[in-house]
Parts: C-alpha cells; sequence; structure tokens
C-alpha cells in the first residue's frame, strides 16, 4: 500500500491523558451524523449532547465546517472536499475521537456531483487496538444527484483501493446516498470488494426534511425504503444501533452504533 498523505486538517487537540488505543473487546461506539452544513442554531448543542450521552469512541461526521463546535474530549481531523468562496469556510467530512489516531488520509473525489458542481470527500483513519490490530474507520460522503449510479461507483472503488490491503477491522460510516437500484448496487460491490456487513437498523430513520416531488422521485428512481445513512463494519458485530430521533438540528438523523469483536 502507498504511504498516505498527511492532508487532513487537524481539529482541536488530544489531551495527555487521552487513550492509547481502543479496547474491542469491550466495544465502542460509533456516532455517523450529516450535520447539514452546520446550518442549524442548535447542532453545537445536540452534537454535545449526543457526546455526551452515548460516550462514541468515534464520531463521523459529513457535511461539516471547520467551525463546529467540538465536544469535550473530542479531537479529529477535517477532510476538505471544497471552500466556499475564497475566504468561506472548508466543507467537507469530519471524523473526532477521544483516542488520538496512528493515521489519517483524505481521499476527494475525482469527480464532481452533476459533473460541475462540488467533489465529494472522504477520510480514512487508523487507530490503534489493545490486541495489536489496527482499526480502520473509513468515513464518507456519497457522489450524488446521478440516478446511474457511476460516479457513486467510481469514488467507491477509489475508497476501496485505498483500503484493500488492510486486514484488520474496519468500519465504514457516513451519507453514502444510495436512494435508488443503481446507486445501491454500486454500494453492495464496495461491501461485497471489502468483505463488509451491513449494521441494520430498522425504520423510522434515515433523511428527514425536503423530499423531492413524486414525479421527480419517479424519474429518478428514488426508493424511499433505502437509507441514505449507513454503517457497515468488518471484523466487528453490532450489538444495539438506533437512530436518534430526537435531534433535529440536520436534514438527516443521527446513527449510533455499538460494535465488538465477534
Amino acid at each position: 500500500m502507498k504511504p498516505w498523505r498527511t492532508d487532513a486538517v487537524p481539529v482541536g487537540a488530544f489531551t495527555a491523558d487521552a487513550p492509547g488505543a481502543l479496547d474491542l473487546d469491550a466495544g465502542l461506539t460509533l456516532l455517523s451524523w450529516n450535520v447539514h452544513k452546520g446550518r442549524h442554531a442548535r447542532l453545537d448543542a445536540e452534537l454535545g449532547r449526543l457526546c455526551e450521552g452515548h460516550r462514541p469512541d468515534l464520531v463521523a461526521l459529513q457535511e461539516s465546517r471547520e467551525n463546529i463546535a467540538l465536544p469535550s474530549g473530542y479531537a479529529g481531523h477535517e477532510g476538505t472536499s471544497f471552500r466556499r468562496g475564497a475566504l468561506g469556510a472548508r466543507e467537507g467530512v469530519m471524523t473526532l475521537s477521544r483516542v488520538a489516531p496512528r493515521a489519517v488520509h483524505r481521499v476527494r473525489s475525482s469527480e464532481r456531483e452533476l459533473f460541475l458542481a462540488t467533489p465529494k470527500a472522504a477520510l480514512i483513519t487508523l487507530y490503534a487496538t489493545l490486541d495489536g490490530s489496527m482499526l480502520c474507520l473509513l468515513n464518507v460522503h456519497g457522489l450524488n444527484f446521478d440516478p446511474s449510479g457511476g460516479q457513486l461507483r467510481r469514488q467507491l472503488d477509489d475508497l476501496a483501493r485505498a483500503v484493500d490491503q488492510l486486514d484488520g477491522p474496519l468500519l465504514v460510516a457516513g451519507d453514502l446516498n444510495a436512494w435508488n437500484a443503481a446507486r445501491e448496487e454500486a454500494v453492495r460491490e464496495l461491501v461485497g470488494r471489502l468483505g463488509l456487513g451491513e449494521v441494520r437498523v430498522d425504520f423510522p430513520g434515515g433523511t428527514k426534511g425536503r423530499a423531492p416531488g413524486e414525479k421527480v422521485a419517479k424519474a429518478l428512481g428514488i426508493d424511499s425504503k433505502l437509507h441514505l445513512d449507513r454503517v457497515y463494519a468488518r471484523g466487528l458485530r453490532a450489538r444495539t444501533a438506533h437512530w436518534g430521533e430526537d435531534c433535529d438540528a440536520s436534514d438527516h438523523v443521527p446513527l449510533i452504533v455499538h460494535l465488538a469483536r465477534h
């Protein structure tokens, strides 16, 4: 595997007494949430409340901004997908934790949404574990608006190539934008290639807020039964998984998963 570039932007700072490794036998909690570009005034409070209540070991945010207030005890990295204007805030994905990572790599999509709009970013982060293995978390925001799924497939293929030589436990979390059959198939290809299993969460959940009209949804093949927000795992089994339905500071619902070794 080629050495990873250090092109993710640090956010916050890990304290000297931060844990050095994850205990996968005891289990870990992951929070994944598309935070709608940090537009909602309640976001900082709700994110802080989620982290205080669930104490997630890992936090994967999509549509994040660099000025999001970090929950107490967390630090990490931001992976920029684009910047709004010459002096605007960076937007992308952000991965936070209570354990300092061993390596971080940003992967920016080679294509743009609608071929002219914004690219998407992903963060690949490695964490030491007490059993000597390395846990990899892949925090993804999938390219959107392409009913054929071709752009999403190529983006996920690039990500798979970046991690497919890793043989330890692996988590894939984020907003994969798998809203029709073709895009779902692109995700299934990634899952099969990396040996992942989906952490299934019962409805309700997924996206809230604005939805396209019936004619638009039909033209695009949108399937309302397909979640946009997903978590997949290899080498870990989900003990519990649920939607944070009481959160309304985004047009997406946070997903909270507790996992442990098989």
